[in-house]
């Protein structure tokens, strides 16, 4: 089945708006970044909406790229965070894997599981969902019945403590 008979009005919102949101991306983005992957996120999120009923669709099209933005940003700060090597760690050579170092890596993520089990269960599930299973927020948000607002403060909650425990474990 084509895509305009699955999401009536999706051909005509990719039509009008695909050049105006690379733009959009492309004012935002670093010289080298694709902005043809963000637009096509705007799109594959719009496509599960009823866009007929939309009263404003320029608004919200520009709302959700603003969205596609944030947890962009997002998913690279958690990515640098989960990233950072920790104190004691050499990364001069890092094919050389000593026992000592992959100890430390088993201790560090076990550590990292028992925070995460240390949280409520709502603010894991999020979590679990968002970095686990590469669920946007504003889906997770839908899927459980919360609001985008409520993902976030979860999220941060989320990273917050876990950050918190591994430096006091460090």
């Amino acid at each position: 089945m084509p895509v305009a008979a699955r999401h009536p009005g999706l051909e005509d919102v990719a039509a009008r708006y695909r050049a105006p949101l690379l733009r959009f991306f492309r004012r935002r983005l670093e010289p080298g970044e694709d902005a043809d992957d963000l637009v096509q996120d705007v799109f594959s999120r719009l496509a599960g909406q009823d866009l007929a009923a939309i009263a404003h669709i320029q608004g919200y099209v520009f709302q959700v790229a603003a969205n596609v933005l944030r947890d962009r940003a997002r998913r690279a700060s958690v990515r640098s965070i989960m990233t950072a090597v920790p104190d004691g760690f050499d990364i001069v050579d890092e094919a050389s894997f000593s026992p000592e170092r992959i100890l430390q890596s088993r201790e560090m993520l076990q550590i990292l599981i028992a925070a995460l089990y240390e949280l409520p269960e709502m603010v894991r599930i999020v979590f679990s969902h968002y970095h686990f299973d590469g669920v946007a927020q504003v889906e997770i948000a839908r899927r459980m019945g919360v609001s985008l607002s409520t993902v976030e403060k979860h999220m941060a909650r989320a990273n917050t403590h876990l950050l918190q425990r591994l430096r006091k474990e460090r």
